[in-house]
């Protein structure tokens, strides 16, 4: 998870820009993330077995590149999107 909430976009890029050096890495999770907000049931098809969010709800993983992936879960009622972890696939998955 993050080390601590982030709340808006300002505060996600200085998060993507210190962890992810390369501004074409960044780019394309903004995309992914982008993709999330508009429709965060059409990309949940990677569920993970067996992982619930605080709340309950699944956790879903979108690839954003061969090694990078996003977790996250969604509450449809309210629209909401949930970003629980960004990085490494193998750190990503680790809760």
């Amino acid at each position: 998870m993050f080390r601590k909430r982030i709340t808006n976009l300002e505060e996600l890029s200085e998060f993507l820009a210190k962890k992810f050096p390369h501004e074409e890495v960044v780019m394309l999770i903004f995309d992914k993330l982008y993709l999330l907000r508009e429709d965060p049931k059409k990309y949940a098809r990677e569920k993970l077995k067996n992982q619930t969010d605080k709340d309950g709800r699944p956790l879903f993983s979108i690839e954003v590149t061969g090694d990078i992936r996003i977790v996250y879960s969604f509450e449809p009622k309210n629209c909401t999107v949930f970003i629980w972890r960004i990085g490494k696939h193998k750190k990503a998955y680790r809760f």
